[in-house]
């Protein structure tokens, strides 16, 4: 059984008994623990999931899960192209923040312009960036996470005080007019940290995340600029308009 078959299993299963552990998987699909952690991770970065300590879960509040193969090949048409977007907003010689986030990590590939000294805590993001265009890419030290690639910790937050961002790039879990949603509560310290550090904050979410809720919310303060692929909803266009966030829609791709 390939990787997409055993996600589809795993969504079937979630529909049935809402969580599944780690343990589980390496026993129901007989594979190893490492396999078990991407399978999570991968189903994770597609918004499908929420993670817990062990496992994943359904998310707070879902939408109907669609079929998983056609979903994730339209969801990253998607964010490449949001990628792609920011990507030109971007000047030559500006120091700028990628996020841990799918979506900005295909930004990290997408940059093109020169000298652009690039920030981040994501090891895929920090090997994603084309080093013909950008030579200073500056990996954030900390507490590893090897199942989500990242670096977390005190130290992390210490060393954003450092920089002054001329863009920062972030990912979203879900969005409502209430604000934008993450699982862990240290992403919205994280992002805090990021915002108050950045002349200009720019989030990356599609269209998937729209009115998706999970367990912390961080407000819409400081952030300037929303690049999407779907009209939000009149709610949170009314609240983004009154906070003068400029909204990009790209509109969505031909699956």
């Amino acid at each position: 059984m390939n990787q997409k078959e055993r996600l589809e299993q795993i969504l079937k299963i979630l529909e049935k008994q809402q969580t599944i552990s780690q343990e589980e998987m390496v026993s129901i699909f007989a594979i190893s623990k490492d396999t078990a952690r991407r399978d999570i991770v991968k189903l994770v970065d597609s918004g499908l999931v929420e993670r817990y300590p062990g496992g994943v879960s359904l998310p707070v509040l879902k939408a109907k899960i669609e079929d998983y193969a056609n979903r994730l090949i339209k969801n990253a048409g998607d964010k490449k192209r949001i990628a792609e977007k920011a990507s030109s907003l971007l000047e030559s010689n500006m120091t700028i923040y990628l996020d841990v986030s799918t979506t900005v990590n295909f930004l990290a590939s997408a940059i093109d312009k020169k000298e652009v000294a690039v920030v981040t805590n994501s090891i895929d993001n920090a090997m994603s960036v084309n080093r013909k265009v950008s030579k200073q890419v500056y990996l954030l030290g900390g507490f590893l996470n090897s199942d989500s690639h990242l670096i977390s910790g005190a130290s992390v937050l210490q060393q954003l005080q450092r920089f002054n961002f001329d863009y920062a790039f972030i990912g979203g879990g879900g969005i409502t007019e209430q604000g934008v949603f993450y699982s862990e509560l240290t992403d919205i310290s994280l992002k805090e940290e990021i915002i108050s550090n950045s002349q200009k904050v720019c989030l990356l979410v599609d269209g998937t995340k729209i009115n998706k809720v999970t367990g912390y919310k961080l407000d819409f303060s400081g952030i300037d600029i929303i690049i999407t692929n779907r009209i939000f909803p009149g709610d949170i266009s009314s609240k983004l308009m009154s906070l003068g966030i400029e909204v990009i829609n790209i509109g969505e791709g031909i699956a």
